[in-house]
């Protein structure tokens, strides 16, 4: 089979990805380092609330360690930036190959992990879950606002409310869409991250 021609756009924004994913900015993803303490930040804000899922840090612990170990091609422990990539090419393929199982999919993988964020569970993510997403990742929250707004109104929605299905959307579009009108093209694009 021969190797998909992945859009440059496609491919600066998986780099983008993994720079927002770094969270101690070692140039690499690990379990202990990157990912292991934004579970234990997300499952703390549920503290004297009812998670959506039983034993929510041990499902990301979980979720988050086989996404690594997906990804990382060499078995080393870490995922560099080219394993990160590539591992978004066959995700990619996969998609074009059956868009309609990859919304499935996506409907379940991040749909899930929306409704972690989603603390009051009305199936809209306010401007403080998003910020305490990109916090916990180590980032500024600044700049956040003002992107919402502006992926929002292109939508014609209001400029502080993310629902479900506009965040389906929107992650979608980011991961597979190379348009540049597609509004998903502008997610994390409000941080403050080093090209």
């Amino acid at each position: 089979m021969p190797v998909m021609r992945v859009p440059q756009v496609l491919i600066d924004r998986y780099r983008r990805l993994f720079r927002f994913y770094d969270r101690d900015g070692d140039g690499v993803h690990s379990l202990a380092q990157d990912f292991a303490p934004v579970a234990r930040s997300i499952d703390a804000r549920w503290q004297g609330r009812r998670p959506p899922f039983a034993n929510l840090l041990q499902l990301l612990l979980d979720t988050y360690a086989h996404e690594q170990q997906r990804r990382d091609s060499d078995g080393n422990g870490v995922v560099t930036l080219r394993e990160f990539v590539d591992s978004h090419q066959r995700v990619l393929a996969a998609y074009q190959a059956n868009p309609e199982q990859a919304r499935v999919f996506i409907e379940r993988a991040a749909g899930g992990f929306f409704d972690v964020l989603d603390l009051d569970g009305d199936g809209v993510l306010e401007l403080a879950d998003l910020q305490a997403f990109a916090a916990a990742y180590g980032h500024p929250v600044e700049g956040i606002a003002a992107n919402l707004a502006a992926m929002l109104g292109e939508l014609g929605l209001s400029p502080e409310r993310l629902p479900r299905a506009v965040f389906l959307t929107l992650l979608e579009q980011y991961w597979f869409d190379p348009s540049p009108k597609a509004p998903g093209r502008l997610l994390f694009g409000g941080l403050p991250l080093e090209d």
